[in-house]
Formats: structure tokens, C-alpha cells, sequence
């Protein structure tokens, strides 16, 4: 939600000035107080929505390739391809819901109405899948009937259109909500920017904890109970995650909008006028900074030609047609995200194994923990969680003060070292997928079980852990990485899409993953020969494929060391124009607040600071676990959706269950970008948080039937994507409301907003890991339907929760600017228009316009033309300030962080694909009655960042920052880095355990019997799992902090969306 200035101005100010956080107010639009909102306090209600919106989504993702493969009669192929489209299209969506949020409906609103639209996604689902389980009843399954015990064409159509109802709803929720969480810190206050440091690190830790739950609760329950249960869950944590976002409400600051013009129209207008003043030669360009007056040292040198747009296109001069250094730094500030986010999408690439390779080779591993209790192979997916959980806290608490003591900086690391770091650990982790896989092999061929894919491998499934584990520590580093990058890279009024830019990464990480499965499908198989991804595992070759993605993500990584290098030499010279700019204006604002009366009521928070400090930190812990319990549950909804769809679908073959899931999991990665702009443009994050999470809801699944009509197909897939749609509109605003809660101007919330994205996340996997143990057990054991069921109700609560806050919460005081969409692509267009304009002209407008050097950056330089006016024109509105110009570069320099992180993007979707295959494959047992279900082991992903989150913000972090003597420990690209790295060694794990896993195929003659469980232990998969989640802690959060922190205030939910859709591109 956005207050125009105008009206928050004009509102009653307390006495006390020194306690007001300038440029944000309340739900009505009043000044606010730094003791009685935003901070911690409303930063963990939005961490509760997370969690929800989290364990929703994990819910669904990491059993996806199970339901694809079962209930629906995928092949493996199919359904890794359906999976990892679906995956990338989620992680896009929030470039839409952040672009949506910024310029329209803002974070608050965007977040509401992508919860509803999750709820309707998860509401649709577990309907589809109850109508599967009721007509199953009486339906065995033969040779001979095989095709009247196929679903109906219209369930399966119903589904995936509730799978991607349910990307687009993340589309809206996962930029809005991270950035909303961010903007509750205050920048300019030290205790709330080193809060604000620490929010991506908790974010992610939290996050990770619901989707530990997520994949333990809600896999389990789709295994063992029944699908339509393990969609209805998150269905009911969506709503309860809508009501806990809305509790939140009173308490949450809101971005006043400033008098500017839109970020978008600003950064758009210096691509525009750079482009149309192409032909302008440096001399005029030089000229036109002198005529302005800009210093040297105002601009930064990169992207040079930018500066083009100092200048009006064909000598025009006018207002509004030419722009300002500040704009154009902006636009080189966008532009510098684009080599990052390029060579990102090899941990992209990665990051998508882990919810579907790594679950399949769970499917045949032994699962059992008792001879009666056998884990789910999705609910191995929550070790990545896990080991983020684990690892955050170290990493916060230790490894930053450490490195912070030695670097100086306040992050311990840059966000690029971060980011690189994670790249590094998820090869690592695929390194380990692969020798463990190739020990899978060897057992199945020991036992003789290569043809009997059925059987179970006697191989402990908990070999899977290490990989898990380790792409979890990945994520530790180079996802809370991204996403601090990408939300400090851009305009304040951007920073929704900033962060659905980092999301994008794995959004075309998930396409590129698909794209990848089907060519090395395609080139592996033919007549009379099995391919790579076989339906029998015991014949596939998924250590092969683990040491591709493994060299495909250290050549990635190669180039991202290079871009690196680039982005941290550009930093070091480079003034940030946008935080001259609002100092400038709070200024101006507590000039004018001097001036006004208090003839209101003083803040009821007045009375707190009579408080102790740790009764204070105990009510601000009270209210912040509205938002909290939103994000658990709205996680633990879409986990419990996403973590048994393979299964739910496998009525299918593996392959077309596979392509459905993949499918799914691209496009919920990219409608947080739909969530986001309508968040970002319209309703703001509280609203569309609202609307979202009634989505979830309304998308509530019950039963499913082994026979199914078409109708009911079309319903089930209706409500797949319904879920996509509302964690399009919850996902980006729910984040970027929660960061909305810090006062960045106060130092104590600064602080914490730097540990907001590590709690988010971490209490996100918490959301997860129940998902994929509960639900995953109840629908593999009990039903599917109550396996949908559950998370509605959970959504449910979430809903009421987030309603509770309102009182607390922090909205963003709107301005009379132009909407930053329309300022930033007017930039690009009059770059555009002005394409011939030479240096020349852009330094005589520059000069004309007295613009210093230090206000333009030399990056994306030829932004510049933007100042010009196009055609001559000199009327107001047609050129473009320098301010804006900045905005559209800052927007620019998103760009190649986004590219880069495609990598990490591609790698995440297979813990919730072809790991859960392997998972099935493998001996589950824990007990001779209890079988861990093979999509619970997603939940080792979640366990990872749970546990490692904690140790990272803890430990690692007041380390890093003793050394690097930053807020954060390490950059955002450092930590960005750093994941990557960890998921590059994720994916060598699992090569090297689905090489064991195939070697034990043939040891004991399994090759041909693909439903035999290969006597190989489900826990070899484990390193893989805890390493992803490690990587997640370190990539994921980083690219949401990046992305929330590289926008505009106003565009906040669409940075996240950005870095959604990171994810979402990755799994196409």
C-alpha cells in the first residue's frame, strides 16, 4: 500500500520526531513511530505468511513428480519436464506480480490477493484430487485396464490449471512479500539497516523450517493418507497464513510514495532516450554533463552510453524529455544485474533437481525408518531446508562476525562472494548426486533388480542426505544472496522487482532444466535403448546427468566470477544516487514535520518504551509471529502441493509427470512477477497478500479417484495453477511487506532488516519441512484429499493471522510521482527514440541541465539519451531526470545477477523431481513397519537451511562482520556466489550417489524390474539434500535481499518477482 506524501504530510505527527520513520506510515496513512511499527515486530508476521506460503508451495512441488507419475500416469520424463516448466513459470510469475505491486496495487495488496488466489489454486486441487481418490476406489489397475484407470482428461486439466492458478499466485507473493518484510526496516536508522542486514538470513531460515514441515507432514500425508489431504492442507495454511498477513496490518509501515515519477517510466525513459541518442559522440556527452554541472565522481563509468540520455532526443530540451544523472544511475544500477542474473542460472539449472531427480531416486531407495514407518522420498527434499535451517544461524551468528572482523564489512562478505560461494557448493552437491546415484546403480545391478523398477534397491535412502544437506548450505549463500542483491541493486520504488528478478533466475532455470531433460532425453534414448531418464531408474543414467548440470554450473560460475569482478570494481567508485536522493527528501520531510502539530492521540507503542529490553523484544517476538506463521503456512501449503505432484501425477508416465511438474514449477516462479506488479501498481502488498492467500484457499483439493474423467482432470490442473497464481500474487509481496517493516534511516532496524531475509527464509523451510513430512505422509498413507485438504485449512489460519497484524504493521507512504513502471520504461523508450544521439549531446544536456558527474554512474551510460527529448519534443513528461535514468540502470544491473543464477535456477527443481525419483527407488525403511515416503526427503532440503540459517545469521554472520565491517557480514553477491558453489557441489553429490544407487541396480539384477526397491539406504541421498539447502540459505536469501534491495521503494514486490522468476525460468 502506498500513501500519497501529500495526504501523509498533512496528517497529525507525534512530538517526538526523533521517532518517526520519514517516508512510511500506517494502514491510514499517518506518520508512523519506530517503537510502535514496522522492525521485527511486523517483519515476522510477513515471515509467518512466508512460512505458510512456503510449506504451500513445497507442499505441492516437492511430491509434484509422484502425483504426475502416479495418480495422473506420467512418465518419469514427462513429469520432470511438466515439473521443472511449472517451476520456471513460477519463478517468472513474480516479475509480473512485482511490476504489478510496484506500479499499481503496491506490496500490501498485491500480497492479499495472491493468498486468495493460492487458497483457490490449493481449494481446486484437492478437489481434482479427492474426485481421483473417489472413483479409484473400485478401479484396479492391470495390463488390461490400464487406460480405464487413467484419470479423466478433464482432471488432469483441472489440475494444471490449478498448478499454474498457484504459480501465478507466487507470482504476486514471493517478490511482495519479501520486499514488503524488508521495507518494515528503516535504512537510515543503524540498529534497523543492521536489522534489515539480518532479515534475509532469518527470512530464509524460517522459510526453510516450514518447508521442512512442509515435506515431512504434507508428503507423508500424500503418500501414505490421500493426495486430495496433502493439497488441502496448504490450502487451509494459506488461509490461516491471509489471516495472520492481515492481523499483521496495524503494525505495518507502508512506503510513502514520493512526488517522482514512476521508477519505471524514469529508468525506461534513459534506455529510451540513450537509444534514441545513439549517434551522440562522448564529446557531446561531455558537454552536456559541464553544461549541468555533474562531478566526475557523481556517475559511475560503467555503462557509459547511458549518459546519451542526459541529452533530448533531436535537440529537444523541454521538461520532462530529457533525464537526470540520478535517473540514469538507476538505470546502470538495473543493468548491472543482468550479467548476475545470467550467470546465476546454472545454480538455476541445479537448484530444480532437488524436488524431482533427487525425490525419483528416493522412490526406489529404502525409505524405511521402522520396519512399519517409511519416510516419503519427497520429504528428503526438507534436508535442504534443513540445512538451511542449521546453517543460517551459524552463518548469521558466526561465520558473518568473523568475516566481518577481517573484511571491515558490515555483511562479512559482499553479496557476490556470498552468491559465488553457494554456485560453488551446489556443484559440489551434484558431485555428490552423482556418486551416490552411481552407487544406487551398483547395488540395483548386485541384487538383480535392473528390471524390476518397482522394487525397492536395498540402499539406505539417507545416502541422499549429504547432497540434500549441501544444497541447502548452497542456498544459505547464494539464494538469501540473490535476493539481497537484487533487492540493494535497485530503486527503493523497484524493489519488488528486484526481487522477482532474482526469482526469474530459477524461474528460467526450471525452463532451461527442462529444456535440458528433454534434449538429453531425446539424445540418450531411442529403439531398443534406455535413455538418461528412463521410467525404469535401475536403467537410467541420472549420475550422468548430475555430472552435465555439474559442468554446466562451474562454466557458469567461471563467467560469474567474471562479472563479479566487473560489479565489484564498479561499486567501489560509485556514489548511490538514489540515498542522496531520499536524504534529501527526509530532510524536507522533517523540515515540514517541524512545522506541523500533534492534535492527535500519541502512538499507543509510546507506552513500550517503559519497557525492559527484554520485554520489549518479547512483545516485538509476539507480534512478529503473525507474520511468521504466514509464511509457514503458506510454504507449508505450496509444499505440501508441490513435493507429492510428481507421485500424485505418476498415473501418468514418469516422463509426461515429470514435464506436467516441470511445467507447474516454471510457471509459478514467474507469476510473482504478475503478483508483483499488481502489488507494486495497484493493490499494494497488504491487499494482494490478501487476495493470494484467499486464492490458496479457494484452490483446496479432496480426494482422488484412480479413474478420473476429463472433467476432472481439467479441474485438478485448474487448481494447480490456481496455486501457481496466488503464490504469484503472496510470494513477492508477502516478503517484500515483511521487509517493509523495517525502518532503513534507523540504524537498530537496518540491522535487523539485514537478518529479515535469513529468518524469512528460515522459517519458510520450516513451512516446507512440515509440508513434506506430514502432508507427503498423509497423502502416500492416508489420503489424498485430506493430503490437499490440510493445507487450505493451514491457509486458512494464515489468512486470519496476517488480519491480526494490520495494526501493527508499516504501510508506505504514497507519492504524487509517476508510477516507477512508467518512469523507468520511459527511460528505455526514449534510449530508445534517441538511439542516434551521440556522446556529445548527452554531455551538452548533461551540462545544460547542471548535472555533476558524481550523480550519473558511468555504467549503462547510454541510458543517457533518456535526458533528451525524442523528436525535439520539449513538453513536460517527455525526457527523463537523471533520477530516473538511475532507477532504469539500477534496473539494468539486475539483469546479468539474474542471468547468472539461471544456473543455481536450473539445479533447484530437481530435489523435487528426480531426486524424489531416485528417493523411490531406494530403500525407505526406517522401521519394518514405517517407510519414510520418497518426496519427504525434500524436507532434508529445508532441515539444511533450518538449521544452517540460525548458525549463519548467529554465528557466521557477526564473524563476517567483524572482518568485512558490513551490516550483512558479506555482500549479497558474495553470498549469491556462495550458494551457487554449493549447489554446483550438490549436483556432484547426486551424480555420484545415482551412480551408486544404478551400481547396486546391477549388482543384484534390478535393472529391468523398475518397481523393486534397490537395496541401497534412501539416506544416501541426504548430503545432497542438506547441501541444497545450505545453498539456499546462501543463494536464495541473497538473491531476495539483492533483488528487494537493488529497486525502488515502489517496486519492492517486483524485485522479489524478479528473483522469483530466476526460478522460474530455470525450471523451463
Amino acid at each position: 500500500m502506498a500513501i500519497p506524501i501529500s495526504s501523509a504530510a498533512g496528517a497529525e505527527v507525534p512530538l517526538l520526531n526523533n521517532d518517526v520513520v520519514h517516508g512510511s506510515v500506517d494502514f491510514k496513512g499517518r506518520p508512523v513511530t519506530r517503537s510502535g511499527s514496522g522492525g521485527w515486530k511486523s517483519a515476522f508476521f510477513i515471515i509467518g505468511v512466508e512460512m505458510a506460503e512456503r510449506s504451500a508451495y513445497y507442499g505441492i512441488l516437492s511430491n509434484l513428480i509422484s502425483y504426475l507419475t502416479g495418480p495422473l500416469g506420467l512418465s518419469t520424463a514427462t513429469a520432470a519436464a511438466n515439473v521443472n516448466v511449472w517451476t520456471g513459470t513460477a519463478m517468472l510469475t513474480p516479475l509480473l506480480g512485482a511490476f504489478v505491486a510496484d506500479s499499481f496495487l503496491g506490496r500490501y495488496r498485491t500480497i492479499i490477493i495472491a493468498t486468495g488466489l493460492y487458497i483457490l489454486a490449493l481449494g481446486i486441487m484437492s478437489i481434482s484430487a479427492a474426485a481421483y481418490s473417489f472413483q479409484s476406489s473400485d478401479c484396479q489397475i492391470t495390463a488390461a485396464n490400464l487406460t480405464a484407470c487413467s484419470p479423466p482428461q478433464f482432471q488432469v486439466i483441472c489440475f494444471f490449471f490449478s498448478l499454474y492458478i498457484f504459480a501465478l499466485a507466487q507470482g504476486g507473493h514471493k517478490p511482495c512479500l519479501q520486499a514488503f518484510g524488508a521495507d518494515q526496516f528503516d535504512e537510515q536508522d543503524p540498529k534497523e539497516c543492521e536489522d534489515k542486514s539480518s532479515f534475509f538470513n532469518w527470512w530464509c531460515c524460517f522459510m526453510n523450517t516450514s518447508v521442512i514441515v512442509a515435506l515431512y507432514v504434507l508428503n507423508y500425508i500424500q503418500d501414505n493418507l490421500s493426495w486430495s489431504l496433502g493439497f488441502g492442507i496448504p490450502c487451509i495454511v494459506m488461509c490461516l497464513a491471509l489471516i495472520i498477513f492481515l492481523l499483521g496490518t496495524m503494525t505495518y509501515r507502508f512506503r510513502s510514495l514520493s512526488e517522482e515519477r514512476s521508477p519505471f517510466e524514469r529508468i525506461g525513459r534513459v534506455f529510451l532516450n540513450a537509444a534514441r541518442n545513439w549517434r551522440t559522440t562522448p564529446e557531446e556527452i561531455s558537454k552536456e554533463e559541464d553544461a549541468q554541472g555533474i562531478p566526475p565522481y557523481q556517475g559511475s563509468q560503467q555503462f557509459k552510453f547511458l549518459h546519451k540520455a542526459l541529452l533530448a532526443p533531436d535537440g529537444w530540451e523541454e521538461e520532462g524529455k530529457v533525464c537526470s544523472i540520478t535517473e540514469i544511475e538507476e538505470a546502470k544500477a538495473v543493468l548491472r544485474l543482468v550479467p548476475i542474473w545470467t550467470t546465476c542460472l546454472g545454480y538455476a539449472i541445479v537448484y530444480s533437481q532437488s524436488s524431482t531427480l533427487f525425490t525419483k531416486q528416493g522412490v526406489t531407495m529404502d525409505r524405511h525408518v521402522t520396519s512399519s514407518l517409511q519416510i516419503p522420498a519427497a520429504s528428503f527434499q526438507s534436508f535442504v531446508s534443513v540445512g538451511v535451517v542449521v546453517f543460517i544461524p551459524i552463518y548469521d551468528r558466526i561465520v558473518v562476525p568473523i568475516a566481518r572482523s577481517i573484511t571491515g564489512k558490515p555483511a562479512g562478505i559482499t553479496m557476490l562472494q556470498r552468491i559465488g560461494t553457494g554456485i560453488v557448493l551446489s556443484i559440489l552437491s551434484m558431485l555428490i548426486a552423482a556418486s551416490v546415484e552411481r552407487k544406487r546403480l551398483k547395488t540395483a545391478v548386485e541384487y538383480g533388480l535392473v528390471d524390476l523398477p518397482k522394487a525397492t534397491v536395498p540402499m539406505s535412502v539417507w545416502w541422499l542426505l549429504p547432497q540434500y544437506l549441501l544444497y541447502g548450505i548452497a542456498d544459505v549463500f547464494t539464494l538469501i544472496g540473490l535476493q539481497e542483491f537484487f533487492y540493494d541493486q535497485v530503486p527503493k520504488e523497484l524493489k519488488s522487482i528486484g526481487l522477482a528478478l532474482y526469482l526469474s533466475i530459477f524461474g528460467i532455470g526450471s525452463f532451461l532444466s527442462s529444456l535440458l531433460i528433454s534434449t538429453v532425453e531425446k539424445a540418450t534414448s531411442g529403439p531398443g535403448r534406455d535413455g538418461w531418464f528412463s521410467d525404469n531408474l535401475n536403467r537410467a543414467h541420472l549420475d550422468y546427468f548430475y555430472w552435465l548440470l555439474a559442468g554446466l554450473s562451474a562454466s557458469a560460475f567461471a563467467a560469474y566470477l567474471t562479472w563479479q569482478i566487473n560489479v565489484d570494481d564498479t561499486h567501489k567508485g560509485r556514489v548511490n544516487a538514489y540515498k542522496f536522493k531520499w536524504k534529501d527528501k527526509i530532510l524536507q520531510q522533517e523540515r515540514h514535520i517541524k512545522l506541523l502539530k500533534w492534535k492527535g492521540e500519541i502512538f499507543r507503542p509510546l507506552q513500550i518504551q517503559s519497557m525492559s529490553f527484554p520485554l520489549l523484544r518479547l512483545y516485538n517476538f509476539i507480534l512478529s509471529t503473525f507474520s511468521s506463521y504466514v509464511k509457514v503456512a503458506e510454504r507449508f501449503s505450496y509444499c505440501g502441493i508441490n513435493s507429492i505432484l510428481i507421485n500424485y501425477l505418476t498415473g501418468q508416465s514418469t516422463a509426461v509427470a515429470v514435464e506436467n511438474v516441470n511445467a507447474w514449477s516454471r510457471t509459478a516462479p514467474l507469476l510473482p512477477l504478475l503478483g508483483a506488479f499488481v502489488a507494486d501498481s495497484f493493490l499494494d502488498r497488504y491487499r494482494t497478500i490478501i487476495f493470494a492467500s484467499r486464492l490458496y484457499i479457494l484452490v483446496s483439493p479432496k480426494s482422488s479417484p484412480l479413474i478420473i474423467t476429463r472433467f476432472q482432470l481439467i479441474m485438478f490442473y485448474f487448481s494447480l495453477y490456481l496455486v501457481a497464481l496466488a503464490q504469484g500474487g503472496h510470494k513477492p509481496c508477502v516478503q517484500a511487506f515483511g521487509a517493509d517493516q523495517f525502518d532503513e534511516q534507523d540504524l537498530q532496524e537496518c540491522e535487523a532488516k539485514s537478518s529479515f531475509f535469513n529468518w524469512w527464509y528460515f522459517s519458510m523451510n520450516l513451512g516446507t519441512i512440515m509440508a513434506l513430512l506430514v502432508l507427503c505422509y498423509i497423502q502416500d498413507n492416508l489420503s489424498w484429499g485430506l493430503g490437499f485438504g490440510i493445507p487450505c485449512i493451514v491457509m486458512c489460519l494464515a489468512l486470519i493471522t496476517f488480519l491480526l497484524g494490520t495494526r501493527t504493521y508499516r504501510f508506505r507512504v504514497g507519492s504524487d510521482e509517476r508510477n516507477p513502471f512508467v518512469r523507468i520504461g520511459r527511460v528505455f523508450l526514449n534510449v530508445t527514440r534517441n538511439w542516434r544521439t551521440t556522446q556529445t549531446a548527452i554531455s551538452k544536456e548533461e551540462e545544460v541541465q547542471g548535472i555533476l558527474p558524481y550523480q550519473s554512474s558511468e555504467q549503462f551510460k547510454f541510458l543517457n539519451k533518456a535526458l533528451l527529448a525524442p523528436d525535439g519534443s520539449k513538453e513536460y513528461g517527455k525526457v527523463c531526470t537523471v533520477t530516473e535514468i538511475e532507477e532504469a540502470k539500477a534496473v539494468l544491473r539486475l539483469v546479468p545477477i539474474w542471468t547468472t543464477c539461471l544456473g543455481y535456477a536450473i539445479v533447484s527443481p530437481q530435489s523435487s523431481t528426480f531426486f524424489t525419483k531416485q528417493g523411490l527407488t531406494m530403500d525407505r525403511s526406517i522401521t519394518s513397519s514405517l517407510q519414510i515416503p520418497a518426496t519427504s526427503l525434500q524436507s532434508l532440503i529445508a532441515i539444511g537451511i533450518v538449521v544452517f540459517i540460525p548458525l549463519y545469521d548467529r554465528i557466521l554472520v557477526p564473524i563476517a562482520r567483524a572482518m568485512s565491517k558490513k551490516p550483512s557480514g558479506i555482500s549479497m553477491l558474495q553470498r549469491i556466489g556462495t550458494g551457487i558453489v554449493l549447489s554446483i557441489l550438490s549436483m556432484i553429490i547426486a551424480a555420484l550417489v545415482e551412480r551408486e544407487r544404478l551400481k547396486t541396480v546391477a549388482e543384484y539384477g534390478l535393472v529391468d524390474k523398475a518397481n523393486a526397491t534397490v537395496p541401497m539406504s534412501v539416506w544416501w541421498l541426504l548430503p545432497q539434500y542438506l547441501l541444497f539447502g545450505i545453498a539456499d540459505v546462501f543463494t536464495m536469501v541473497g538473491l531476495q535481499e539483492f533483488f528487494y534491495d537493488q529497486v525502488q521503494n515502489e517496486l519492492k514486490s517486483i524485485g522479489l518477482a524478479l528473483y522469483l522468476s530466476i526460478f522460474g525460468i530455470g525450471n523451463f
